[in-house]
């Protein structure tokens, strides 16, 4: 595909970035009779009664007008198709999907370029992939599941904040062990958000020519409207290791007010070889945030710490940290930051299905690892207007699948008593239709 064409006058933008993890989940409830063992009854609820289908269609305009050229733009269109399976025999599920990224507006020039936007390979070209093909196996809640898949795992996410998310070549078993949820597996390959190739995970790490995959193991325990507690692990040989534990719970002070209160730590180094950096390195990271809700009225406040040895390396997921923003992580080494946030959702007037969200966030104390020298002092400040159709109880059946983000970032880095800003404008258009056999409805 060739890159779009610049259209006359793109205003500014709206964004988003409503994250949709997957077209399915991994496992479907379980059937509602006893299974039976007659091949012509099987066949059918494999291929029809508990089969499903979805089309997901995304829009995305991405638009940083830096204060020095290029700015990074670009508008896309696209989405997912997915089919399903029912269990065959209550054991063997298949399931598929394709995801494209096709360009509206791809400039490509000194002022304007789509190089950046993670929306389009470089170049402004739009790609179409196979992003999940996997077959899953389950017996007495344990399910295992190989290829291509999504992997939502704390440090190991889809990175969905883009046109297409990120997905692996895994080779996993998901399950419950009394109150437990586990997930236990060797990850391959990486599909990345702006390109259409899988590749393994040093390459995915930023090790060049280095063919490795990656040991993944997680728990997760509860919820947060009571007491949560999870943790993960990876290990990607002679590349990068990295553990992350946080836990979190809720308060119920009266009828109209509720205090959510949470922690996270992390530890991450280089192991083996150390072919990423070709020396050894390790940080850590850790932080707590507090949200109190009020009838239709939300606030926040949180603080992360990052180790000075080294910055914080996110290469397999969106960065989970309390303070990362529309734009910046605020994982850099040393880097300390503090977020205040507000949220009101509109149903207190009557608008249901309107939120407004307005956080600023500073970061400072970062240092060059190698040189100790400052890097600047940061500050974020974000808006964002969410419209979704399914949180309007007396919407029609048309619109309960429509979802808008609309975000603006205005972003200030301060060092040596200067100051260089930009600003980030997302719009993401999500529409969701699916079909499921008679026995899932």
């Amino acid at each position: 595909m060739t890159s779009a064409g610049k259209p006359g006058g793109l205003a500014l933008a709206l964004l988003a970035m409503a994250p949709v993890q997957s077209a399915f989940a991994q496992e479907s409830a379980p059937p509602a009779e006893a299974p039976t063992s007659r091949l012509g009854v099987e066949l059918q609820r494999f291929l029809y009664d508990e089969a499903a289908a979805v089309l997901h269609l995304r829009s995305y305009l991405f638009d940083r007008q830096n204060q020095k050229p290029p700015s990074l733009a670009a508008a896309v269109t696209g989405g997912w198709i997915g089919l399903q399976t029912g269990w065959f025999y209550d054991a063997l599920q298949l399931g598929a999907v394709g995801y494209t990224t096709q360009p509206l507006w791809a400039p490509q020039g000194r002022i304007t370029t789509s190089d950046g936007t993670s929306l389009l390979k470089r170049g402004g070209y739009g790609f179409f992939t196979l992003g999940q093909a996997y077959a899953s196996a389950r017996w007495n809640r344990q399910t295992a599941t190989v290829f291509r898949q999504i992997v939502d795992e704390l440090e190991v996410n889809p990175r969905d904040n883009r046109e297409i998310p990120q997905t692996f070549e895994a080779y996993a078993l998901r399950g419950v062990l009394g109150p437990v949820n586990y997930f236990a597996g060797y990850v391959a390959a990486m599909k990345p958000r702006d390109d259409s190739a899988f590749i393994n995970m040093g390459q995915a790490a930023g090790a060049s020519h280095v063919n490795k995959g990656m040991g993944l193991f997680s728990v997760k325990y509860g919820n947060m409207n009571e007491v949560q507690v999870r943790a993960s692990t990876y290990y990607v040989p002679d590349i990068l290791w990295s553990s992350y534990a946080d836990v979190g719970g809720t308060i119920k002070v009266n009828g109209d007010l509720r205090v959510q209160l949470a922690g996270q730590f992390a530890v991450q180094g280089s192991n083996g070889m150390n072919l990423l950096t070709g020396q050894p390195f390790s940080t850590f990271w850790g932080g707590f945030r507090a949200d109190a809700f009020w009838g239709p009225m939300a606030f926040r406040v949180s603080y992360t710490q990052i180790g000075s040895a080294a910055a914080w390396r996110n290469p397999y997921g969106i960065f989970i940290g309390y303070n990362k923003m529309q734009s910046l992580d605020f994982n850099r080494a040393g880097e300390m930051a503090v977020t205040a946030g507000a949220n009101y959702d509109f149903k207190g007037v009557r608008l249901p299905g309107f939120v407004f969200l307005a956080t600023a966030t500073y970061g400072g104390n970062s240092v060059n690892p190698q040189t100790h020298t400052s890097l600047s002092n940061n500050w974020e400040y974000d808006l964002e207007l969410a419209i979704r159709g399914d949180a309007m109880p007396n919407a029609p059946d048309w619109l309960k699948p429509f979802n808008l983000r609309n975000r603006v970032a205005f972003v200030d880095q301060y060092l040596n008593n200067t100051v260089t800003s930009y600003t980030e404008y997302r719009v993401q258009l999500n529409y969701e239709l699916t079909w499921k056999g008679p026995r899932l409805r």
